[in-house]
């Protein structure tokens, strides 16, 4: 007998590992290359190389919490947004671009639970981005 560390009804029990992998790194295929978030990511390195292999790992574990499988993320997704020059206009293409990989990639009952959770997700990560940081104290 094993034990299964994913409640059998989860969402991600539904998805899978390996199809939420594929919809991640077909997502950020499409938004590295897209000319609004393209220069977003551009940070990261030249897709697929550079910093994505560890970002997307990191994002697996993101969706694999927020999707009832196994994770040991321990992020802030609010605050990692925050002082990355991004605003309304790039969350609505986000999300766009979310939908379409999602539509791609998955079942539609599978598709449609992720894109929910992305647009409930939106408004708190907008927030984030949109947000002043603090000021560095001034030294006298």
């Amino acid at each position: 007998m094993t034990l299964s560390l994913t409640p059998e009804g989860s969402l991600f029990a539904r998805v899978g590992e390996e199809r939420l992998r594929r919809v991640l790194w077909a997502f950020y295929a499409k938004a590295t290359a897209d000319d609004l978030l393209g220069p977003v990511f551009a940070r990261i390195g030249p897709f697929p190389r550079g910093g994505w292999p560890l970002h997307i790992a990191r994002l697996e574990g993101f969706w694999r919490a927020v999707t009832g499988g196994p994770s040991a993320y321990r992020g802030q997704p609010g605050p990692a947004h925050t002082s990355l020059g991004i605003g309304p206009a790039h969350f609505g293409r986000w999300l766009a671009l979310w939908e379409q990989t999602l539509g791609e990639e998955l079942p539609a009952a599978e598709a449609a639970a992720l894109l929910g959770l992305a647009r409930r997700m939106h408004p708190n990560l907008e927030r984030h981005a949109l947000a002043t940081p603090p000021e560095a104290p001034h030294v006298h």
